[in-house]
């Protein structure tokens, strides 16, 4: 009969004393103070130390400190530095929708909602958010017949698509309708902030989401959600239409099916817009047309897929899926203007803009300007006020007022009056990335302004194309296309 060894009781009693000093140990070394923010940020870079992250979108918070305003992290500022003036914040006239992914708690929210049963093989599930447009719209007699959304419109016709329920391939869905729907025009950070939270709180419980909305602010809204969507790593499609659904011939019935098929998508991982017969990335789409079917575009960058008898992706476009963990940030700091420049402006008047809305903490100047980024060689006292603005701690943006093509700043002599007074270069976004992605910096509030800069030039969402991969500029010599052709064929 085998012996059975007894551990005698020391060695338990060693080795639980062992253990709990190594813990006070580790808890020592990785529990954040709660003096001070230089504190939490020394012990988030010992934290990131001992276990790297990799991230490919450039958003660290560093303080996690809640704010009040927002919900989300941000950074409160240190003791001795003094305080911030307080954001203008747009509220959003509906409510969150919340929890969409559990039966009893559909009912507790504030608007309908509504679910197309899955009657296929797959588990693909598909949330659908609308917020209004002329996709819901019908005449309304109160008001001389115009144009108006029609609370319901949304739900009653997707129980009458038998596209979605009778295809077993297509997702299940489960679409809300906010209250009360809003017209695009009207919507600003505070609603794009109420999607985004919307889409965080159901994002582990659905496969992709498709957002409905008018199409007059519909580039602004899926650039803004392109920043406020860290780490985004399922996609979430954007769509509306020219005309109503409630119309015999429209083109709301294609583009809430093909936006509902992308949304199912296992390549797509960012913000798109579909409409008409194209997805295009959110961030760089801009409306061109009021009265055709293809009311958007993307200047600068190829479609990521267009729709055909056959669907055809560029998947070389598609961006890569994330890395980190989701989540989001919806501060927008939206203190800022944007003025396009016009033949024979007059300079005082832009000088009088800018004096008077450094009363109100002006944080943000867009110029839209000539060509590459040109303004009038004799206007030196406009140059000098901008160098004024960017030494007052304002960021000062170039775009240009054409439809393709990038900023190149360096290229003439004025451009090189514009980079000595510290004017920054949007490259080749869209004046609605721009404008989106500079109230997102502005809105971290963990970010200097230098470090607001520097990231205007970096691309952060695949909103403009790094300058190796930008063409080389008018009347460039020899060498410089040389080397940007280079730059295009190397591997990165």
């Amino acid at each position: 009969m085998k012996r059975r060894r007894i551990t005698p009781p020391w060695i338990f009693l060693a080795s639980a004393l062992f253990c709990t000093h190594h813990e006070l140990l580790v808890a020592s070394a990785f529990s954040p103070p709660h003096t001070s923010s230089v504190g939490i940020a020394r012990f988030l870079s010992q934290l990131r130390s001992a276990s790297p992250q990799h991230d490919d979108d450039i958003d660290i918070d560093v303080d996690g400190v809640v704010n009040p305003s927002s919900g989300d992290a941000a950074t409160t500022p240190t003791a001795s530095a003094p305080a911030p003036p307080p954001l203008p914040i747009h509220k959003s006239v509906a409510c969150d929708a919340g929890p969409l992914f559990q039966e009893e708690r559909r009912e507790e929210g504030d608007g309908l909602c509504t679910v197309i049963p899955h009657r296929g093989r797959f588990r693909k599930r598909v949330l659908v958010l609308c917020t209004g447009g002329t996709l819901t719209m019908s005449a309304d007699p109160t008001k001389d017949n115009s144009l108006a959304p029609v609370q319901g419109a949304l739900t009653e016709y997707l129980a009458g698509m038998r596209e979605l329920t009778d295809d077993p391939e297509m997702p299940e869905i489960i679409a809300h309708e906010y209250k009360p729907l809003i017209d695009s025009s009207d919507m600003g950070p505070g609603d794009w902030a109420m999607i985004a939270r919307d889409i965080n709180t159901n994002y582990y419980h659905f496969d992709g989401f498709v957002v409905l909305m008018g199409t007059d602010t519909m580039a602004y809204a899926a650039s803004a959600l392109s920043f406020m969507l860290q780490n985004l790593g399922k996609p979430v499609i954007f769509t509306g239409s020219q005309i109503p659904l409630r119309e015999p011939y429209n083109d709301a019935r294609k583009n809430l099916i093909m936006a509902t098929i992308f949304a199912s998508s296992d390549t797509v991982s960012e913000v798109c817009i579909f409409f008409h017969d194209r997805l295009l990335r959110g961030c760089r789409a801009t409306k061109v047309n009021t009265s055709k079917l293809k009311a958007f575009d993307s200047p600068n960058l190829p479609p990521l897929a267009e729709i055909g008898i056959n669907i055809e992706e560029n998947e070389h476009l598609f961006r890569a899926p994330p890395r980190g963990s989701f989540r989001i940030n919806t501060s927008m700091d939206t203190r800022m203007i944007a003025l396009r420049l016009v033949p024979g402006f007059d300079d005082a008047s832009i000088k009088a803009i800018i004096d008077a809305a450094r009363e109100t903490h002006l944080k943000g100047l867009i110029l839209q300007l000539y060509g590459t980024g040109n303004l009038p060689s004799v206007k030196d006292d406009f140059v000098t006020c901008l160098k004024g603005a960017t030494d007052a701690g304002i960021v000062v943006v170039a775009t240009t007022q054409c439809q393709s093509g990038s900023v190149i700043l360096g290229h003439y002599a004025t451009g090189q009056k514009l980079i000595g007074a510290g004017v920054v270069s949007a490259s080749d976004m869209t004046i609605e990335a721009t404008t989106t992605k500079l109230a997102y910096l502005l809105g971290r509030q963990d970010l200097s302004i230098d470090e607001v800069r520097d990231l205007m030039t970096v691309d952060l969402r695949g909103e403009m194309t790094s300058e190796n991969e930008l063409p080389p500029p008018p009347l460039a010599s020899t060498y410089q296309k040389t080397i940007a052709k280079k730059n295009r064929s190397r591997v990165y």
